[in-house]
């Protein structure tokens, strides 16, 4: 386990190992998670290894199972069309709002992103994930309505926008689509056009989701199948 950040209490440092290790495929779907068992291999006690799990249940992440422990839940295509629903309407009302409100500096912190992006490696997730959601969140910035912006924030929080984008940033032409349809949002919001906007969003979502559902991912825990045995228990990833 990396160590912890400054400040930072154990449950969490062991809730962000965890989450990260389901997002990435290194536990996949059924895995089994033992608190024990982690926690002897992380070197914690079991008190913040049964937050971090109770959380991760939370969440959606993990399930508890009686007398087996948590089993690492898949990725399905229930999830995907939940996230895709939510977040389609909220970010189509932010954008509305934020249409044609960019000023010169958040307009060059887009462009920023944008070849960020293009010239970040592909099969990164977490980077990939990353720049994806300051590009988002970049573009509705000028949108004053800030409840809607916290639960765009709220959802971009959830690890199961992380593992909806790990599920298909496995190939470098997504990227670069999503660079090329990025560059054409920026322009559609700098003319103040606002159905343009609206649209190049709709379908930049809509393509992204659906890449997200098709069954080619390489990793198990994101496909929703899974190699490893149901029910088994599998090394913690340091």
């Amino acid at each position: 386990m990396s160590m912890p950040r400054r400040g930072e209490p154990v449950a969490e440092a062991v809730y962000r190992h965890v989450r990260d290790a389901i997002v990435d495929g290194a536990y996949p779907a059924d895995a089994q998670l033992v608190q024990e068992q982690v926690a002897d291999q992380l070197g914690v006690s079991r008190t913040p290894v049964r937050e971090a799990l109770n959380r991760l249940a939370a969440e959606g992440l993990v399930t508890w199972v009686p007398r087996s422990g948590y089993t690492v839940n898949a990725l399905t295509d229930a999830d995907i069309t939940d996230v895709f629903e939510v977040r389609q309407s909220l970010e189509v009302l932010a954008l509305r709002h934020a249409c044609g409100q960019l000023n010169r500096t958040q307009a060059a912190k887009v462009r920023v992103l944008i070849a960020e992006m293009d010239e970040a490696d592909p099969t990164d997730a977490a980077a990939q994930f990353e720049l994806n959601r300051l590009f988002h969140q970049a573009m509705v910035e000028p949108c004053r309505n800030r409840y809607l912006l916290g639960l765009l924030d709220q959802l971009w929080s959830n690890p199961v926008s992380r593992r909806i984008t790990g599920s298909y940033i496995h190939d470098a032409r997504n990227v670069a689509r999503m660079v090329q349809e990025h560059e054409q949002i920026l322009q559609a919001s700098l003319d103040n056009d606002v159905e343009t906007l609206v649209r190049l969003s709709q379908q930049h979502m809509t393509q992204g989701y659906g890449d997200a559902r098709q069954p080619s991912a390489p990793a198990a825990g994101r496909s929703g199948g899974s190699s490893q045995p149901a029910g088994s228990a599998v090394p913690v990833p340091t």
